[in-house]
């Protein structure tokens, strides 16, 4: 696995080690130049030094001339740092400050060069017999001194290389020790980054496993992993909220499947058992009044199911608004006057054209007309209204009715699957989700307003389309 750590060294330490490397080259290249230049600088200046000597001799003759560049080698005063030498024209050496004659043919060889170049003075850095780096300054002179022809000043640069090694050895130990705080830093950032990561996905592997009680400890974490703590901590929550209405939902169903089953089963078994025609019809009535609530339980449940997987589709068409809500309406008046409950709709007197599934819209009506029923007491009303908006192209649908009303508690909650408030009464807990869902895919809103132990209204809002003149 490419892991946070592996990428973080791959990247950013070892840019970190180029950049050094780099940064290493660049300094000890500039302080090698620097000394060596500096190196370079003093023989420079003390043969021009003997040079301007020479020159300002003036009237001296060359015998003259060549004793003072003779007695100016002799008495040199820097023979503990430098070495000075006098050439003849072929480059041989005549007198040296120090007495003895180097080994080598150097001396000889920087002679011609510096009679070749243009400037008349040849620098050169090289190696001695006895392992020794040397740095040369060779000089023709231009003054008539006799057999002096050159002048040649050598210094060893060991000094300058130890410093240069010292200057190196610092600049290393400073980049080990930015290497060192680099990783230091970098890991404990890493780790910073790693080890919640870590318990992130630990506590998600026991989410997945279906523990969704368990939860990250996201106090120390004060950035955008304490957020991605937060999430994940309201998602293992909202799961397990969801697992427990799922649990609820399927202990719902079973029972309100038991019932009408068991009504059915009672009576059939009555009827087998009974010759009275009183007692036959009254049977057949219940167990068609129960079979009818069982179909349309499964239908329900069966067009959740094929919502929550995208597989409902609708087969729009243009219908008259009032009408669907008007048969609705008829559908519903028995029922509600067998329980002291009355429906009034005031039916508006022109067409509502709305594009949608008839049936659909018939399934939205019943739920939310079985709905209000379901919680309105005796001698109650239900209304239903019709508002349109012209301006807005919109058609509204309300039922309201003056039964127990919505806790505040779960009035943002009743549209969600399987939640059923304080109160519920029989039903799965997907009525309300159901009639959410199917307005949705018409484009539609669906909205509840409810004040708690006086009225609930539920509305519906559809766009409505132009109709043909005539």
């Amino acid at each position: 696995m490419n892991s946070i750590t592996k990428r973080w060294i791959k990247g950013s330490l070892l840019i970190i080690i180029a950049l050094l490397i780099v940064a290493e080259v660049f300094l000890v290249t500039t302080f090698r130049n620097s000394y060596y230049s500096a190196a370079q600088t003093a023989l420079t200046n003390r043969i021009n030094t003997m040079d301007g000597t020479l020159a300002a001799s003036g009237i001296m003759s060359s015998e003259e001339k060549q004793q003072l560049m003779f007695r100016l080698t002799t008495e040199f005063a820097e023979k503990e740092t430098f070495e000075l030498m006098l050439l003849d024209d072929s480059g041989n050496i005549l007198a040296t400050s120090s007495g003895f004659n180097p080994a080598g043919t150097h001396h000889a060889e920087d002679y011609i060069k510096a009679v070749n170049s243009g400037e008349k003075m040849y620098i050169n850095t090289y190696t001695s017999q006895l392992d020794e780096k040397i740095m040369s300054a060779t000089c023709i002179i231009d003054e008539d001194a006799g057999q002096v022809y050159g002048v040649r000043i050598i210094t060893s640069l060991e000094r300058v290389d130890e410093e240069l090694g010292f200057v190196i050895a610092l600049a290393v130990l400073a980049a080990a020790i930015v290497i060192v705080f680099s990783v230091m830093s970098g890991m404990y950032f890493v780790k910073s980054i790693v080890n919640p990561i870590q318990s992130i996905k630990d506590t998600a592997d026991k989410i997945a496993q279906g523990e969704f009680n368990v939860r990250i400890d996201n106090a120390q974490y004060n950035d955008e992993i304490g957020d991605l703590c937060t999430s994940i901590n309201h998602m293992a929550y909202e799961l397990g909220r969801n697992d427990e209405l799922k649990n609820e939902f399927i202990s719902s169903v079973s029972h309100e499947l038991r019932t009408p089953l068991t009504a059915i089963k009672g009576w059939a078994e009555t009827m087998e058992n009974t010759e009275d025609v009183a007692t036959m019809k009254k049977g057949t009535e219940i167990i068609l009044t129960e079979t009818e609530r069982l179909y349309s339980m499964v239908e329900n449940l069966l067009d959740f199911s094929r919502l929550q997987n995208s597989a409902l589709v609708l087969s729009k068409e243009k219908l008259d608004l009032v009408a669907e809500v008007y048969d609705a309406v008829i559908m519903y008046t028995p029922q509600a006057e067998s329980m002291g409950i009355t429906i009034k709709f005031d039916e508006p007197e022109e067409f509502i054209p709305v594009m949608a599934d008839k049936s659909r819209i018939k399934q939205v009506m019943i739920n939310l007309l079985d709905n209000a029923i379901k919680y309105s007491g005796e001698n109650s009303v239900i209304e239903v209204n019709i508002f349109t908006d012209k301006t807005q192209e919109k058609a509204t649908v309300e039922i309201k009715d003056y039964g127990k009303g919505i806790h505040p508690d779960d009035i943002k909650k009743v549209k969600q699957k399987f939640y059923k408030g304080r109160g519920a009464k029989r039903g799965s807990g997907i009525g309300l989700a159901l009639v959410s869902e199917i307005v949705t895919l018409h484009g539609g809103t669906f909205d509840i307003d409810s004040e708690y132990e006086k009225y609930t209204s539920m509305r519906f809002t559809l766009r409505t389309v132009r109709t043909v003149k005539g």
